[in-house]
């Protein structure tokens, strides 16, 4: 028996490392957006708070569609619960934020910035359900729960490295530090159950 964590070194790095997108609107940056750079190279990029939300309303629909795949193909129970715990927890954040935005007259606006974490999330389903992910099993268990921790990862270090810094908004603020804590205890969660998670060894 090994401890099954292979996962997070192949396939779900590989999404973790994706990077931004951002250059697309390299060369002709809005005034809002500029520069519209790969933070990841060192170049933060500039968000309104319009932006922000629409970040934030995303990161939590990703992770919610990763617990809806999830829940019915997990066989490990702890693994189950936490995927539903998931869809539960940040639909009411999503639903949470709606009416926060609402309440203080922002209206939501795509950036590179959303946009490619939406594309990271449908990339991640695919990894997913592509010819090399486990079919069924403990090994399947172990990517669901990897594909949680990367989603949750990239908040944190979104929320991190981008948002906190450039939020205006007093309330906005604030629910982005009620986010990023939960996020925190999200991913605390997860790597415990992936911890725990075994698989047969392979080798002869």
């Amino acid at each position: 028996m090994r401890t099954a964590k292979f996962w997070l070194g192949t396939v779900l790095a590989g999404a973790l490392a994706l990077g931004y997108g951002c250059g697309s609107n390299a060369e002709n940056p809005t005034p809002q957006e500029a520069p519209q750079q790969d933070p990841d190279a060192g170049v933060v990029l500039t968000l309104t708070d319009a932006q922000i939300a629409r970040v934030l309303q995303v990161a939590n629909e990703g992770e919610v569609m990763l617990g809806q795949y999830a829940v019915p193909l997990a066989t490990d129970p702890d693994i189950r619960a936490f995927n539903e715990d998931m869809v539960t927890k940040h639909t009411a954040v999503k639903q949470r934020l709606d009416a926060l935005i609402a309440a203080e007259g922002i209206t939501p606006e795509d950036s590179a910035l959303s946009l490619q974490l939406q594309t990271e999330v449908q990339q991640l389903m695919q990894v997913l359900q592509g010819p090399n992910a486990p079919a069924a099993g403990a090994a399947l268990d172990l990517a669901l729960i990897s594909a949680q921790i990367n989603a949750h990862a990239r908040t944190a270090f979104i929320g991190d490295s981008l948002l906190t810094s450039q939020v205006a908004n007093t309330a906005l603020a604030q629910e982005l530090i009620s986010e990023r804590e939960a996020v925190q205890m999200h991913i605390n969660e997860a790597t415990d159950l992936q911890s725990e998670l075994v698989i047969p060894s392979t080798e002869p």
